[in-house]
């Protein structure tokens, strides 16, 4: 499941440098970007958890689910070519093989009807998960331009599996699979995913608190997060302790590195929403919390909460 460190990065960037100083030189045993390409793909794929009970289902970034091999795959090709950006904005292919590559962010259109159930396979834990999910998507709403509402009456469908999926609601939110829970606390999905794919699964170490700040409502504003298009903020930082081994393909240069293209607003921030807790520099405090650096990115993608519109023009 885990990409080690060293080897994909570094390995792939000599074999790259090697390749543009002596153009395309296979035929002289330095690999060409192709081979370079194939060769840190292969060492990322057998290193990929794959779901025990969804065949064709990867976990990575221990919350992100990818579905099939050319997704996969495509998620490979975006961490080597993304333009990445704190908050850090997940990246999308405009077309079908397409090199060039554009914010996963939900449209004008859709991002005031972003609609979600809750499973009643929660059973008693379901009341903990209602008031859980509106307190962490209400800490987005009532800032930034987004609508992420709850609608009760299509709970009764929100247990649907592939190929059926309920078209009255965005996403599912609904209990990890039994074989998968001890995996990770919660598990979301991009912007750009299939209707299929749209899912929150929540694991039962999410009811779980730590002394470390982890709580479901908070655990639930990081998954929202993801909901919107953002990436873990921790890579742009060194890993440390456990989280070295968290990094999946991810880059692990000092905040702001050279490859890394634009910057949204603000600076890399070690307690962001979107920094796993455990990766964050020794001495952080507070736990999964939106700061003035997320609010201020989130809201220059999405606009401001319309509450907040409406009193910006108001006269007092």
């Amino acid at each position: 499941m885990k990409m080690p460190r060293i080897g994909l990065r570094a390995a792939q960037a000599l074999a790259l440098v090697l390749a543009v100083s002596c153009g395309e030189a296979s035929d002289i045993g330095v690999p060409s970007r192709d081979e370079a390409f194939d060769d840190g793909w292969k060492a990322f794929r057998a290193q990929v958890m794959e779901s025990p009970v969804r065949p064709g289902v990867f976990i990575v970034e221990g919350d992100i689910a990818i579905y099939g091999e050319d997704a996969l795959r495509k998620y490979y090709k975006e961490y080597m070519t993304r333009a990445s950006q704190p908050l850090t904005v997940n990246q999308r292919p405009v077309g079908s093989g397409s090199s060039v590559f554009v914010d996963d962010v939900w449209t004008d259109a859709a991002k005031h009807s972003l609609k979600y159930c809750i499973s009643n396979a929660f059973g008693a834990q379901k009341n903990l998960v209602i008031a859980a999910m509106a307190t962490a998507a209400e800490s987005w709403s009532r800032r930034v331009g987004v609508t992420i509402s709850y609608i009760p009456a299509e709970d009764g469908m929100c247990a649907q599996e592939p190929p059926d999926f309920n078209l009255n609601v965005t996403f599912d939110v609904k209990p990890s699979p039994s074989a998968e829970e001890h995996e990770y606390n919660a598990l979301a999905f991009f912007p750009s995913a299939a209707r299929h794919e749209a899912r929150l699964n929540i694991s039962p170490n999410a009811f779980t608190t730590s002394s470390g700040g982890r709580t479901l409502e908070g655990i639930l504003r990081h998954e929202l997060g993801h909901v919107l298009g953002f990436r873990h903020e921790q890579m742009w930082a060194e890993p440390i302790g456990v989280c070295a081994d968290d990094i999946l393909g991810e880059d692990t240069g000092a905040p702001g590195y050279g490859d890394d293209g634009r910057l949204l607003v603000g600076g890399y921030d070690a307690v962001s929403v979107m920094f796993s807790l455990k990766c964050r520099p020794p001495g952080s405090v507070g736990g999964y919390v939106q700061t003035e650096t997320d609010y201020r990115a989130a809201i220059s993608l999405y606009g401001l909460a319309p509450s907040l519109i409406v009193s910006a023009v108001t006269q007092l």
